[in-house]
């Protein structure tokens, strides 16, 4: 039973999405049962799933007493319900921010390991998505980490109370009329992760990189951005965002340096792919939806960081500050990339500010990893809990991300304003 591996899971995703009236609607969906997976080389994998305990009754698994044991209680452990007190600070937040909340909660009570040994975990996140419509009609919103869900309301009180007042700033500027020539991109922490997970983080997972179509994988080794920065991507961190001590496969999570300090690095591994590029393990990436799907190299939380003692560059002229980067098309192979903001601020030389519409972010990651500057060096983490990531058909899987600001001279992107959102 050694290159076998067990899974079970008794998993939660909730959304509460609250209005100022106090209008609250409430969508909620579990999982509970598990799979055992049976690895026969070069890369292929056997998968078996069943509800509930069921591959455990019928003998299917041939786990021991002890891991068997491990894989029935993980199913039985309960799952978080939205208490009235929570419930009623979320109605008294909104009306008294005057936006609409989004609770979300993603929580997972997992088992993983060999038939001989299985290890468990709790995986649990929060977070808050304050939205606000200012008078023209435009939103702007915001999503923070949070604590456990009604561990502090005071804390969620004023935070989303800070949140909203801070949109509602923004969304009182005036309303630029055309965009500037010349103006830098700055990707402010904690605003621009989901930039990374992009173009370094799926181009370095095991199986694109096996497939021989990653513009990163086929440079390993090589040197691709700045000394100065560093993109790291693991489970096992001691900051806000995803976390788990082994993936879905039991293997313990290990962060890696997918760029280190500018050079390629390694790519993240399931077991799997691991075996097949010789890389022992795995690194703790080997990801599922649920018990339904197999374990593939997926990200946990992507990291874009600016080494210590590097120092930064403030822009020299205009420059622009998107709230947001939605992927709109990745070639991987290339690393051609299209990304939209809904929302961006543009900060004159002369020290006025105005916000921006809609706008296309178009370019190539290699030309950028290479352009980049820094800009700030604190990190800041984010998620969505009511989102995640997709691949392979298998979506939402969870993650998260954190950045420090990058700033991205006039011309290394193109940038174009776009009359829709």
């Amino acid at each position: 039973m050694r290159d076998t591996t067990l899974f079970a899971e008794h998993s939660l995703r909730l959304r509460a999405d609250v209005l100022p009236d106090g209008t609250t609607t409430t969508e909620r969906s579990s999982v509970r049962g598990m799979s055992v997976e049976r690895h026969l080389g070069r890369g292929f994998t056997e998968h078996r799933f069943a509800d509930g305990d069921d591959l455990l009754t019928s003998g299917a698994v041939g786990a021991d007493a002890e891991a068997a044991e491990a894989l029935r209680e993980v199913q039985e452990r309960p799952l978080f319900e939205p208490t009235p007190e929570l419930r009623a600070a979320l109605a008294r937040i909104a009306a008294d921010t005057g936006a609409k909340l989004t609770l979300g909660v993603a929580q997972q009570h997992i088992a993983a390991g060999s038939a001989e040994r299985v290890g468990t975990t709790e995986r649990i996140v929060t977070s808050l998505e304050t939205r606000v419509t200012g008078d023209d009609g435009t939103v702007h919103s915001r999503s923070l980490l949070c604590a456990r869900p009604g561990s502090d309301p005071d804390g969620l009180r004023d935070a989303a109370v800070r949140t909203a007042g801070a949109i509602r700033e923004r969304l009182a500027l005036p309303l630029a009329t055309e965009l500037p020539d010349g103006a830098d991109l700055v990707l402010l922490p904690g605003l621009a992760g989901a930039f990374f997970h992009e173009i370094v983080g799926h181009p370095m997972e095991a199986d694109v990189v096996a497939s021989a179509t990653s513009y990163l994988g086929a440079r390993s080794g090589q040197r691709v951005g700045p000394e100065w920065l560093s993109v790291l991507d693991g489970g096992a961190h001691d900051g806000p965002g995803y976390r788990s001590p082994f993936d879905d496969e039991g293997t313990p999570c290990r962060t890696l340096r997918l760029i280190d300090r500018g050079t390629v690095g390694q790519p993240m591994t399931d077991r799997a792919l691991a075996s097949r590029l010789g890389g022992g393990p795995g690194s703790g990436h080997g990801r599922k939806q649920s018990y339904r799907h197999p374990a593939i190299p997926r990200m946990t939380h992507t990291a874009a960081l600016i080494e210590p003692g590097t120092v930064v560059e403030p822009p020299k002229g205009d420059w622009i500050a998107p709230y947001g980067l939605r992927l709109d098309m990745m070639n991987i192979a290339s690393g051609a990339f299209v990304f939209h903001a809904l929302f961006s601020l543009l900060h004159r030389a002369d020290g006025s500010t105005a916000r921006l519409g809609p706008l296309t972010v178009t370019g190539d990651g290699a030309r950028v990893l290479a352009g980049l500057r820094p800009y700030e060096h604190r990190v800041a983490a984010y998620l969505r809990a009511t989102g995640g990531c997709g691949k392979l058909g298998q979506y939402p899987v969870l993650v998260s991300f954190a950045n420090a600001g990058f700033r991205l001279p006039a011309g290394l992107v193109g940038l174009r304003a776009v009359s829709h959102g």
